[in-house]
């Protein structure tokens, strides 16, 4: 979902022609807009998997990401989404995985915090 909702970010974008396909930061720019599609929460919980495994001969782990933001990023952006629209308790924040959760909580304390002016009515 994360990958189609990318994809759907470059035929907005570059199928508008509203972006240059050579413009050095497209790839972070058509992340950022899956989060102002209302599918960000896709990426952002896709952007870092961890995973451990165990069997009868090893154990380990690994760790993979997807996309080009960070999990910090994406719950920041989904943060700061929410807050412009109002949404200081969105009911979505439940799908966001453990860390982007906790992104997201601390970036939208701190964006009421420092943005009074622009502190939701709601």
């Amino acid at each position: 979902m994360a990958t189609l909702a990318h994809e759907l970010g470059h035929v907005i974008l570059l199928g508008g022609k509203l972006l240059d396909p050579k413009t050095p930061d497209m790839e972070p720019l058509t992340d950022l807009l899956t989060v102002y599609l209302g599918m960000g929460i896709f990426n952002a919980n896709a952007a870092f998997r961890f995973s451990q495994y165990q069997n009868e001969r090893k154990q380990g782990w690994s760790a993979a990401l997807l996309g080009y933001l960070p999990e910090q990023i994406f719950s920041y952006a989904l943060a700061k989404f929410a807050f412009e629209r109002g949404e200081l308790k969105p009911e979505w924040e439940v799908h966001l995985s453990v860390n982007n959760r906790s992104y997201f909580k601390r970036s939208l304390r701190w964006l009421t915090k420092t943005s009074p002016s622009l502190t939701p009515s709601r």
